[in-house]
Parts: structure tokens; sequence; C-alpha cells
């Protein structure tokens, strides 16, 4: 199919989707116009008012609950499953609804990152400290104005950095240092400065370092089993700097440079009989992207985006010490992306956006060769997404089409592979009852389908060929906001959501340190409830509490074949049972914040027997910090922290034991 003929179809299957509604005010997200060199960001979105579930953590809550990680404020999200291989550096993925990570994807700053080899982003390697804000939509997000492929996922976990607020100064900055237990020793520098009155450059640069070696406690058939994880060290180093240029009436131009370079242990699994570990992998990833944004009048806005990514990886196991056996595999993969959008609005009320995206993906295998030809693959992609909004006070609907076309090319291979298909969503918000507009209802369908990664089409142990993966999204849910009946200010803040996800040919990986098993279970259903509930008051102008609590339920079922021992049995390391609370506590004095995070049985295989079956496990954090003003221009702020403070044994991934007590403080002092 060509590009033109797809382009057309879609937008004859767009045309014939009806919209007529009454009208009413206008309630869209706006942004902020700054002047001169400020950097323009999209206002915190509104939790209650989205189509679809939407889950929002700043930089202000993520700062009063003292959280160190990306994964620590992913864990707090409903319907996430956190992947986490233990210890500082262990390899973090989030699978949301039980849909698997490479549904998930990761953008930052507005552009994804791809890893076309695994599909699965590390967000362990994206550091805290210049995040201003995080958010977790599932489903479609309510901003249609997008690159093509925000459409193409189960749920996009979008980390925004924190832009540089020169208004009445010429730079800012701040120097933070984290210290912690096995350890960990964690410098940064944020830097800003205006270049003239149109542009701003920042710099973010920061060196991790922690040696891991934490003492668990495991059970081997009756024996308590007590060691040391060993080879589990991290080193990394991570640069990015940014060039902010507000150019007027031609527009904003934004410049980013990251570079990432990091060397870790890999401490396996545990083996009672043998404890040598020696695996090493190391990661190198730059990339460049640039962002060009206008608004053409008070009705057209046109964006386009260009992002080139290289991602260098090195694996080395020494099997054998005494007789030399060694197997170092390097892997080198490149993405070229270019994305084009336009927002046309109509009124006040109906707007269109039209966005295309084509990307170019290569993967060269330098050692291990698996498969003789197939060790260079090589993809190119088309996403066309065509969505429509209209959107009034009390009655919000988002609909889309996304078009996917893909071919794929081995070299020395004459026979190409294609993929392609339609995929439509459509979401609505609706205030039921008019003099009431505190309650809202939400629903929303998405059809969502995803190719084998390159290591799944080439690089498994699986014996069969992975099929592409499909699946249809169901969600159904309520909102509730409302100030509380007290004198002092306050609120809170209710939403419940129920789903169902109809899956086809679902792609599964039993995971490994470095190698996957992979393998088509063919059908799943899931279908769960997420519950989350917020809630704040003050007490005095200074006497400030905040307490949030979120409970998820997910029942993930394998309905390949009833002849089968896992027909109706529970996906592995998928949980029915998890939640989270935490309670925040504002003073003039000293800051206090305390966590826990739940997380139900679950199992490690297919068949859901005693044999197979993981135990639940809780972890308690408390955490303290105070702000201490030196003067105008200065400031400085001491936080310490406890995780696991009842020094719990668990393990996310089975014989995988995570860290138990450990303690972290940190320095920042900005300027």
């Amino acid at each position: 199919m060509k590009i033109s003929t797809l382009f057309s179809s879609l937008l004859l299957s767009f045309v014939c989707i009806p919209i007529y509604i009454q009208a009413q005010n206008n309630d869209s997200i706006k942004t902020q116009n700054l002047s001169e060199v400020e950097v323009s960001a999209l206002a915190k979105p509104s939790v209650s008012k989205s189509t679809t579930p939407l889950q929002v953590m700043t930089s202000d809550v993520i700062e009063q609950q003292g959280l160190q990680s990306v994964s620590d404020v992913v864990r707090r999200f409903n319907g996430v499953v956190l992947k986490d291989y233990g210890g500082i550096g262990g390899l973090k993925t989030v699978a949301v609804r039980g849909m698997g990570a490479e549904h998930t994807a990761i953008s930052y700053d507005g552009i994804m990152v791809n890893n076309v080899q695994s599909g699965q982003v590390d967000i362990g390697r994206f550091a805290l400290d210049n995040i201003s804000m995080i958010s977790l939509s599932i489903g479609q997000d309510d901003n249609i104005f997008q690159t093509a492929k925000s459409f193409a996922s189960v749920g996009v976990l979008n980390l925004q950095t924190m832009p540089p607020n020169l208004t009445n100064k010429n730079y800012e900055g701040n120097i933070l240092l984290k210290t912690g237990s096995f350890g960990q020793f964690n410098p940064i520098l944020n830097y800003a400065h205006k270049v003239n009155k149109k542009s701003i450059i920042s710099l973010n640069t920061s060196w991790q370092r922690a040696d891991g070696q934490y003492p668990f406690e495991m059970m081997n058939g009756k024996t308590l089993f007590k060691s040391k994880r060993s080879n589990s060290d991290i080193d990394i180093y991570r640069i990015e700097t940014n060039l902010y240029n507000n150019l007027g009436k031609a527009g904003n131009l934004d410049i980013k440079l990251y570079y990432f370079d990091s060397e870790r242990g890999l401490p396996g699994a545990v083996d009672f009989q043998n404890n040598y570990r020696v695996e090493r992998l190391w990661d190198k990833n730059f990339f460049a992207q640039v962002a060009y944004k206008k608004s053409i009048n008070n009705l057209f806005e046109f964006k386009s985006q260009a992002k080139y990514d290289y991602n260098y990886t090195r694996y080395r196991d020494i099997y054998d010490a005494y007789e030399g056996g060694k197997r170092i595999d390097k892997y080198k993969q490149q993405e070229i992306y270019w994305s084009n959008a336009a927002l046309y609005k109509l009124n006040k009320k109906l707007s269109f956006s039209l966005a295309e995206d084509l990307f170019y993906n290569k993967l060269n295998d330098e050692t291990t060769k698996f498969g003789g030809n197939r060790a260079k693959p090589e993809r190119y992609n088309s996403l066309t997404a065509l969505a429509a909004q209209y959107k009034i006070s009390f009655l919000t609907i988002n609909s889309s089409l996304l078009g996917t076309y893909i071919t794929e090319k081995i070299k020395n291979v004459d026979k190409n592979t294609t993929y392609k298909k339609l995929s439509p969503s459509i979401s609505i918000s609706l205030v039921p009852i008019p003099s009431y507009n505190q309650l809202r209802i939400r629903l929303s369908y998405k059809d969502i389908f995803r190719i084998p990664t390159f290591t799944e089409a080439f690089y498994t142990r699986s014996l069969s060929t992975i099929k592409p993966e499909s699946a249809k999204q169901f969600n159904g849910g309520i909102t509730w906001l409302s100030s509380l009946p007290l004198d002092k200010p306050s609120y809170i803040n209710i939403s419940i959501d129920g789903y169902y996800n109809r899956v086809k040919d679902k792609i599964v990986i039993q995971p490994s340190t470095f190698y996957a098993y992979t393998t088509n279970l063919g059908k799943a259903k899931i279908s769960g409830v997420d519950i989350k509930l917020s809630a704040g008051m003050d007490i005095t102008d200074k006497i400030n509490i905040d307490i949030s609590g979120s409970y998820s339920y997910m029942k993930a079922l394998d309905v390949t074949d009833s002849k089968e021992d896992s027909y109706k049995n529970q996906l592995i390391y998928t949980p029915k049972h998890s939640g989270a609370a935490s309670l925040v506590f504002k003073n003039p004095w000293v800051n206090f914040s305390y966590s826990l995070l739940m997380t139900g049985e679950r199992y490690f295989w297919h068949q859901n027997i005693a044999a197979y079956r993981m135990k639940g496990y809780s972890e308690h954090s408390i955490s303290l910090n105070r702000q201490i003003p030196l003067s105008s221009k200065y400031n400085f702020m001491l936080q310490a922290g406890i995780t696991n403070i009842w020094d719990k044994q668990y393990e996310v991934m089975k014989d995988y034991p995570m860290p138990g007590r450990s303690f972290n403080v940190s320095a920042n002092f900005k300027f």
C-alpha cells in the first residue's frame, strides 16, 4: 500500500465519523504565553476532566515525598507493573494493565524514546532532578496535538523536564549531592544562562556510582540462605544540554543534546550452589532532537520535530574462567525520526489535528550473528494520525484514526515483510448532572497494534515465529473533585475506572538478565478496577496535610487453549492486587512524608500452582526535608529518607532479591 493510498483511506474514514453536538463554553487546556526568553509549557493537565485515566505527579509533590528515582514515582501509579531486577542500577521497565512493557511509550519532552531492539526502555536511565512533571495516560491522551507515535501505545509515560525561568535574572542553577546505602554517590549540576534576549542555554549533568552489595536472605528449601549481592555495581555518566529559542512571530525552536554512558554488573538470579557472577553490560546512548513550533494565527498551529538516536550495547560473560570461555556481544542501533503535526481550530469547541511520523531503524549485531543474514534488520515506518476533539464545559469527545505502514528488510534476503493496520480510538467525558459539574463520567475505546521487536523476531530463544500482537482497550469510569465542608481550604478527588483488554497473539517475555524467552500466548483477557483517592487541607496558613491512596485489581488470564494447563491462569508476574498510600505533612519546621507500597502474590510461570507462586510484599518509607533560605537569591535544602524501614525481604522478579532497609541523604544548593 502506498503512503498516498493510506492517507486517503484515513481521511475518508475520519470524515465519515459524524460529529454533531450542542454548543457550550470552551474548557480546553491553555498554554502559558511567556515573554521573550521564558519557555512556554503546557499547564498541568486536569486529571478529573480527562476522558481517559490520567495520573500526574509534579516536581513539588516528588520533592515533598522524598522520591529518589523515576521508578519510585511510577510505582505509585495505578495499573502499573514495574519489573525491577534489584539494586540501584537494576533494569526497570513499565507495563500498563497487563499489556507488557513494549506497549508503554516513554516520552521525553514530547518526543518518544525508542528501543527497537528490545521494545523496552529502562526508565532507570533518566534522572529525576531536572524533571518538572511525570504523567501516565492510559488510552488516548486528551491532547490531540501530538506526534503520530503517541497514538500507537496502550499508555504513555511522559517525562517533562524543568524549563528555565529567567524573567528577572540572567542565570540560575543548583548543585545537588546525593549519597546513601550500598556505596551510592551521586553529584548533580544544573545551570541555565541567558545567551541573549531570545535564547537560553541550559546544562544538566550527573555522575552516579554504587557498589550495590546489599545483604539478603532467601529460603533454600527449609534452610535460610544468607549472602550478599555481588557484581551489582553501577557507574553512570549523563549529560544533557538544551538551547531554547523564542523567535517571536517566527515561532519557538528548541534543541536538545543528550549523552548517557553506563557500565553495570549483572548479578543474575540467585544460585544457591554457585555465586560466580561476572556478566557485565555497557550502554552508550546519544541523541539529538530539534523541536519547532509556530502558531500561525488563532486557528492554526504547526510543529515539526526531528531526532537522531544512536545506541551502543556491549554484553560480556566469562562462563569458564579456568579455560578462558568468554562471550562478547555488541549491538548498534540507530533511529532517524521526523514528525510533523498540524492543529486546526474550527471554532472554540471543535478542533482537528493531523500528524505524520516517518522513521527508520537499523540494528547491527557485530558478534553473535543469530540466524546468519538476519543479523542486520532494517525497518521503514510510517504512522499517520488524524484526530478530532469537541470540547465544551460539560462534555469532551476525542476521536482518532491511526494508520500504520511498516516495511522490514533483512540483509541478503529478497523478500520484505510488510505490516499494515488501521487503529481507531474514541473517548468521552460527560457531566451527567448539569447543576453538579464536580462529577464526571468517562468512556473510552482504543485499538492497538504492535509488531515484534528485533529481539522478539530475530534474537529470541523461542523456536517459533513471533506474530504481531493486537489488542482492544475498553475503559469506563467516574471522577469526582470537590472541596470539603471545612473552614480552611481543602479538596477531595476520587476516581474509579473499570477496564477490559482483549489481546490476540499476545507476546510474552520470560525475563532473563540479557537474553529473553519469547512466545505468543494466543489470546488473553485482562480486566480490572483502578481506584484512586487524594485529599488535602490547610490546618493553618503554614501547615498543610495531603493524603493519597490507590488500589488496583487486575485479572489477566491466558485464554488460548482450554486443553492447556495454563488456561485461565493469571499471566506471569501480574499481581491481582496492588496499591499505594502516602501522607505528606508540610510545616515551617521539617516537612515529613510517609509512603506505603503493596503488591499481592503473583506467579513466575504460566501455571498458577503453589510451586510457582511468589509471596506478596509491602514496603514502607519515610522522608524528612527542610528548606533553608539563605538570601533572596540563594536557597538550601536538606533531605533524608529511609526506604523499607522494616527491612522486609522481598522479590519483584523471581530470585532477584531487592535491597532491605536503606538510607539516603541529599543536599541541594540553589542559586
